[in-house]
C-alpha cells in the first residue's frame, strides 16, 4: 500500500486546509513528521487513519476530536486521501459526525459522517475516475477488501509501536502482560475467558436449581402420597446431597405410587359392591310409596263418585234449562228486529211532522201547498224533488253574476291606479325631453377641459430623460465625495507598508551578514571527533570556534526573511488597493462632469418636480377621457329611457280603455241578475237556503218511508222464528232468553259435573289403582315405612364406601401427578448435568484452574506467548544488523519474579560479544530504543503475513530517537534505509532537532499562541 497525497480541512488543530503530497515525499525513501510536543504530529496520523477506516488511531480517542475547535462555522470538516494497492488507485473521501450551527434560527444541528471512495487511473487524475460507493458500509467493505488489514492490524503495521515496545522492556515482570496484551489486542480472548466463567457460574446456578427442583418434587410427593414417616424420611434422603441417584429414586417414587394405586382399586370394588345393595333397597323403597300413593288415590275417587251422585237430579234440570235457552238465542235476533224497526219508523214519523211545521212557520211557508200533508208518499217525494231541482237550477245561473260582483271593487281600483300611473309617467317624459336638450352644453365644456391637460402631458417622456440624466450625475458626484477620503486613507497605509518593507528588508540582510560572520561557530557545533571537517577536511579539530551569545541561527534568518517576504506582499496588496481606488474616483469625477452634490440634488429636485407635473396632467386627462365617456353613455341611457316610457304611456292609455268598458259590463249583468234583491250574493244565498230546506225534507220522507217498508219485513221474519223454534210468542222468547254470562256460567257447570265424573270412572279403571286391591291405607304406610329404613341404611353404607373410594382415588392421583413430576424433576437433572459438563470443563481449561491444563496457562497467555515467540524470531533479523551482530532476544519459559505461575512472558537479552544472558531492564535508553523497534517491525512482518502478505509501502515510526547517540542513529537509519530498498516509505515522527540535519524530506508542524496550527511540507 502506498500513499499519494493527503488533503485535510479543518481538522484537531489545523482549522485551514492542508495538502501533504507523500509522492515528493517519499522520493528518497525516507521523511520526517516534526514539530513541538502537542502541535498535532499525531493528528497527522489520526486523519490518514479516520479517511481509511471512519476511526482515528487511538482506540481508546474519540472521533470527536477530529472537527477542529478552531475552524469558523461554514467551514466543512474532511480528510481527502488517495492511496494505491495491488487492487487499484483509490481516492477516499470522508467527513467526520460533528454539530455545526442552524442555517436559520439559533442552536446546532448534527452534520452526518459522509463519505465518497472513487477508482482512479491515475494519481495524478483526482476527478478522473469511476465513483465505488457513497454509503459508508458499502465503501468500509470496498476499503477493506482494498488494504487486507482491519483497523487494528493496521495501525499496528503503519504506526510502529516500538514505545510499547519499549515500555515492556521496561517493565516489572507483573505489567508485562498488560504492555502485550495493548500490544496484540488480545482483549478478545479476556473476554471469552470471562464469558466461559460467567457460563460455568450459570451452569452451577443451573444445577443448583436443578437440584431444588428435585427436593421440591419430593417433598409435593410425600405430601401427595401421604408416605409414613419411614418412607418420607427414605425418599427425601435419597433426593439431598450433591450427587442424587436419579434413577433409585424415580423407581422408588413409582412403587409407592403403585402402592397407592392398588389401594385405591380395591376401595373402588367395595363401593361399587355397596352402591348396588342401595339401588336395590331404593326400588323396593319406590314400589311401597307408590302403593302408598294408589291406596290414597283409590279413596279420594271413592268419596268423589259419591258426591257426584247426589247431584244427578240439579244436573238434569240445569241440561233442560240449557237446551230451552239455546232456542231462545236463535229466536232472539227476530224479536230484536221487530223492535228496532218499531223504533226507527217512530222516529221517521215524528221527524216528518216536525219538518212540516218548521216550513209552515218559516220564510219559504209556499212549500207546504206543494206537498200536502194528504198526499201518498210517492207524490209527496216528487214534489220536493222537483223543487229542489227547480231552485238548483236557479242557482247555477247566478256564478257568473257573483263572480263579477265580487271582482268589480278591485277592477274599481286598478282602474284609479293605472290613470295615476299614465299621469305619473308622462310627466317623467317631458322631464327627460328637457334634460336631454342641456347635454350637448355641457359635453363641449368636458372636451374643451380634456385638450387644454392632453397639451400639459405631452411633455412627460423629455421630462422623464432630462430625470434620468441628471441623476446619473448625482450619483457620480455622490460617489466621488464617498471615494476621495478613502484614497487619502489607502496612499497613508501604502507609504507605511513601503517604509515597513523596506525596514524588514535592511534587517534580513543585517541578519545574513550576522550568520555569514558566525558561520565558523555553527559548523563547529557539529564537528565530531575523528570526522573530517566541512570546510579543511582535517580530522582533528584542536580549536573549535565557539558561539556567541549574539549569535543569528538559521531559523532566525529564516524568519526575518518571511517577514521580508510578508512585508513585500503587504505593500502590493495596499499599491492594488491604491491604485483601483484612484481609478474609480477619476471615472466618477468625468461622470460628474463638474458638479459638485449640492448642485446635483438642486437639479434631481427640479427634474423631478418637472416629471411629477406631467404625470399629475397625464393622470387628470386619462380621468377627464373617463369622465367623457360616462356622460355619452348616460345621454344614450337617458334618450333609451325616454323611448321606453313613449312606449309605456301608449300602452297604458289603451289598457285604461279596456278596463272601463269591463267595469260597465260587469254592472249591466249584476243588475240583471238580482232581481229584487238588494245583491246577487242576497239572492243566491235565499235560494241555497230553500234547495238545503227541500233537501232535508225529502230526506225525512225517504227515511219514513224506508221504516215503514223495513218493519213490515222484520215482523215476517219474527212469526218465522216463532214457528220454528216453538214458541208462541216474543214474551215466550224474551222470558226462556239467558244473558251470555248466565249461559255461560250454566253451560260451564253442566260439563264440569261431566268431567268430574268421567276422571273418577277413568282414574278407578287405572291399572295401578286396581292393582292394590282392597288393602287398606294403613297396611300400606307401614309397609313403607320398612322400606324406607331398610333404605337409609343401605345408603349410608354405601356413602361411606364412595368417600373412602374418592380419598384413596385422590391419593392415588397425587401421587401419580407428583411421581411424573419427580421423574420430570430429575429428567432435567440428568440434563443439567449433562450440559453443565462441557462448559465446566471448557471454563476451568480456559481459566488454567483445571487438571486438563497441564501447564496451568491461560487462553489470553498462551495466545500472548505464542505471537510474542513469532514477533521475537521476525524481531532477532533487524536487531542483528542495528547491534552489529552483537545482541538477540530469547523467549524464556522461567516464572517471571514475582509471579504466582509461569506466563511464558519472559526475555532474555543475549550479548554475544561476552556470550551472557541479560535482563532487558538493564539495557541503555538507545538499546531499549533499537530493541523496541526492532520488535515494532517484527511485529509489522508478523500482522502484515497473517493479513495474506499485504504490501505495506509507508510506515511511521514513533518518538524514541532522542535516545540514540550518532554511531546508534546511523546503524538505526541505515536499517530503516533497508526498508526503503525494499520498496517502503518510512516516515520519522520526532521532535529532535538532530533528525531534521539528517532527514531533508519532512513536514513541520508549528503551533501558534491561540492553539492553531499549521502544516508546512519540504520535499
Amino acid at each position: 500500500m502506498h500513499l499519494h497525497r493527503m488533503t485535510l480541512q479543518a481538522v484537531g488543530p489545523f482549522p485551514g486546509r492542508h495538502t501533504i503530497d507523500f509522492a515528493a515525499l517519499s522520493a528518497s525513501g525516507l521523511f520526517l513528521l516534526e514539530g513541538p510536543t502537542g502541535s498535532g504530529k499525531s493528528t497527522v496520523i489520526d486523519a490518514l487513519v479516520f479517511a481509511l477506516y471512519g476511526k482515528v488511531a487511538s482506540a481508546d480517542a474519540s472521533e470527536d476530536r477530529m472537527r477542529s475547535d478552531h475552524a469558523a462555522p461554514g467551514d466543512d470538516t474532511f480528510v481527502d486521501l488517495v492511496f494505491e494497492t495491488g487492487s487499484g488507485i483509490y481516492r477516499v473521501l470522508r467527513t467526520p459526525r460533528y454539530e455545526r450551527p442552524k442555517q436559520r434560527g439559533t442552536g446546532t444541528t448534527t452534520q452526518q459522517a459522509t463519505i465518497k471512495l472513487w477508482r482512479l487511473t491515475s494519481p495524478d487524475a483526482p476527478d478522473d475516475g469511476d465513483l465505488l460507493s457513497t454509503r459508508l458500509d458499502e465503501a468500509g467493505l470496498e476499503l477493506a477488501h482494498a488494504i487486507g488489514l482491519d483497523r487494528e492490524q493496521f495501525v499496528q503495521t503503519v504506526v510502529l509501536p516500538q514505545g510499547e515496545f519499549a515500555s515492556f522492556l521496561r517493565a516489572k515482570p507483573e505489567d508485562r502482560r498488560r504492555v502485550l496484551e495493548r500490544v496484540f489486542g488480545t482483549e478478545v480472548y479476556e473476554r471469552l475467558e470471562k464469558r466461559l466463567a460467567a457460563m460455568r457460574a450459570e451452569a452451577g446456578r443451573g444445577l443448583d436449581a436443578a437440584r431444588g427442583e428435585v427436593g421440591r418434587a419430593v417433598a409435593g410427593f410425600v405430601a401427595a402420597a401421604r408416605c409414613a414417616d419411614d418412607d418420607a424420611a427414605a425418599l427425601r434422603e435419597a433426593a439431598a446431597g450433591a450427587e442424587v441417584d436419579v434413577p433409585a429414586l424415580t423407581a422408588a417414587v413409582e412403587a409407592v405410587a403403585g402402592a397407592a394405586a392398588a389401594e385405591a382399586v380395591a376401595a373402588e370394588a367395595v363401593a361399587a359392591r355397596a352402591a348396588e345393595r342401595c339401588a336395590v333397597t331404593e326400588r323396593a323403597r319406590d314400589a311401597a310409596r307408590t302403593t302408598v300413593v294408589a291406596v290414597e288415590r283409590r279413596d279420594t275417587l271413592l268419596a268423589e263418585r259419591a258426591r257426584l251422585a247426589a247431584r244427578g237430579a240439579e244436573h238434569a234440570d240445569d241440561a233442560r234449562r240449557l237446551a230451552v235457552a239455546g232456542r231462545a238465542r236463535l229466536a232472539m235476533p227476530a224479536v230484536a228486529g221487530v223492535a228496532q224497526a218499531e223504533t226507527a219508523f217512530g222516529e221517521a214519523t215524528t221527524a216528518v211532522a216536525r219538518r212540516r211545521a218548521a216550513v209552515l212557520a218559516g220564510a219559504h211557508a209556499d212549500l207546504a201547498a206543494l206537498v200536502p200533508a194528504e198526499a201518498e208518499a210517492d207524490v209527496q217525494l216528487k214534489a220536493l224533488a222537483d223543487e229542489r231541482e227547480r231552485c238548483t237550477g236557479i242557482r247555477a245561473r247566478l256564478d257568473h253574476a257573483l263572480e263579477l260582483e265580487a271582482t268589480l271593487p278591485t277592477l274599481r281600483v286598478a282602474v284609479a291606479d293605472l290613470e295615476a300611473r299614465v299621469e305619473r309617467r308622462a310627466a317623467e317624459r317631458d322631464a327627460l325631453v328637457d334634460g336631454l336638450a342641456q347635454r350637448p352644453h355641457e359635453r363641449a365644456a368636458l372636451r374643451e377641459r380634456r385638450d387644454a391637460l392632453g397639451a400639459a402631458a405631452g411633455g412627460l417622456a423629455e421630462a422623464q430623460v432630462a430625470l434620468r440624466a441628471v441623476e446619473d450625475r448625482r450619483a457620480a458626484a455622490a460617489l466621488v465625495a464617498e471615494l476621495e477620503p478613502r484614497v487619502g486613507t489607502a496612499e497613508a497605509a501604502a507609504g507605511v507598508a513601503a517604509r515597513a518593507a523596506s525596514e524588514a528588508l535592511e534587517h534580513a540582510a543585517a541578519l545574513r551578514q550576522a550568520r555569514i560572520a558566525g558561520i565558523a561557530a555553527e559548523l563547529a557545533v557539529e564537528l565530531a571527533p575523528g570526522a573530517p571537517c566541512p570546510v579543511c577536511g582535517g580530522t582533528e579539530h584542536p580549536h573549535p570556534a565557539a558561539p556567541s551569545a549574539e549569535a543569528v541561527t538559521p531559523e532566525v534568518v529564516h524568519a526575518a526573511e518571511e517577514a521580508c517576504a510578508v512585508a513585500d506582499e503587504v505593500l502590493a496588496a495596499a499599491g492594488r488597493v491604491l491604485t483601483e481606488l484612484r481609478t474609480k474616483r477619476d471615472g466618477a469625477r468625468a461622470s460628474a462632469d463638474g458638479w459638485d452634490l449640492p448642485a446635483a440634488d438642486a437639479a434631481v429636485a427640479d427634474a423631478r418636480r418637472a416629471v411629477e407635473e406631467a404625470q399629475a396632467a397625464a393622470r387628470d386627462r386619462d380621468a377627464v377621457d373617463a369622465e367623457l365617456e360616462a356622460f355619452d353613455a348616460g345621454t344614450r341611457a337617458l334618450e333609451q329611457q325616454r323611448a321606453e316610457l313613449d312606449t309605456v304611456v301608449g300602452k297604458d292609455g289603451v289598457a285604461l280603455a279596456g278596463r272601463r268598458k269591463e267595469i260597465r259590463d260587469a254592472e249591466t249583468a249584476i243588475e240583471a241578475a238580482r232581481e229584487s234583491s238588494d245583491t246577487v250574493r242576497a239572492r243566491a244565498a235565499l235560494l241555497d237556503a230553500r234547495v238545503e230546506l227541500v233537501g232535508a225534507w225529502l230526506t225525512e220522507a225517504q227515511r219514513l218511508v224506508t221504516a215503514e217498508e223495513r218493519l213490515a219485513e222484520r215482523r215476517v221474519e219474527l212469526a218465522a222464528a216463532l214457528s220454528e223454534h216453538g214458541f208462541d210468542d216474543a214474551a215466550a222468547v224474551r222470558a226462556a232468553a239467558l244473558d251470555e254470562a248466565a249461559l255461560a256460567a250454566l253451560d260451564r257447570r253442566i260439563r264440569e259435573h261431566d268431567s268430574a265424573l268421567d276422571r273418577v270412572e277413568r282414574g278407578l279403571a287405572d291399572d295401578a289403582v286396581r292393582a292394590v286391591g282392597d288393602v287398606t291405607a294403613d297396611a300400606a304406610r307401614a309397609s313403607s315405612a320398612e322400606a324406607e329404613a331398610t333404605h337409609a341404611a343401605a345408603d349410608e353404607a354405601a356413602t361411606r364406601a364412595a368417600g373412602e373410594a374418592a380419598r384413596l382415588r385422590d391419593r392415588a392421583s397425587s401421587a401419580e401427578r407428583e411421581a411424573a413430576e419427580v421423574s420430570r424433576a430429575g429428567r432435567a437433572l440428568v440434563a443439567a448435568r449433562e450440559a453443565a459438563g462441557p462448559v465446566v470443563r471448557m471454563a476451568n481449561v480456559v481459566a488454567a484452574s483445571g487438571g486438563d491444563n497441564a501447564r496451568q496457562l491461560s487462553l489470553g497467555t498462551y495466545v500472548l506467548a505464542r505471537r510474542f515467540e513469532d514477533v521475537v524470531a521476525a524481531a532477532n533479523g533487524r536487531l542483528a544488523a542495528m547491534s552489529s551482530g552483537r545482541y538477540e532476544l530469547l523467549r524464556s519459559e522461567e516464572k517471571e519474579r514475582g509471579g504466582a505461575r509461569k506466563l511464558g512472558l519472559a526475555l532474555k537479552v543475549v550479548d554475544h560479544h561476552t556470550e551472557r544472558e541479560r535482563d532487558p531492564a538493564t539495557l541503555s535508553g538507545g538499546e531499549t530504543f533499537y530493541f523496541a523497534l526492532s520488535l515494532a517491525l517484527g511485529l509489522a512482518d508478523v500482522v502484515t503475513a497473517e493479513a495474506g502478505g499485504t504490501d505495506l509501502g509507508t510506515l511511521f515510526v514513533d518518538e524514541g530517537f532522542g535516545s540514540l547517540d550518532g554511531d546508534t542513529l546511523d546503524v538505526v537509519l541505515a536499517e530503516l534505509g533497508r526498508l526503503r530498498d525494499a520498496g517502503r516509505v518510512v516516515g520519522v515522527v520526532s521532535h529532535v532537532d538532530a533528525m531534521k540535519q539528517s532527514i531533508a524530506e519532512r513536514i513541520e508542524v508549528r503551533r501558534a499562541a491561540d492553539g492553531r496550527s499549521t502544516l508546512t511540507v519540504r520535499a
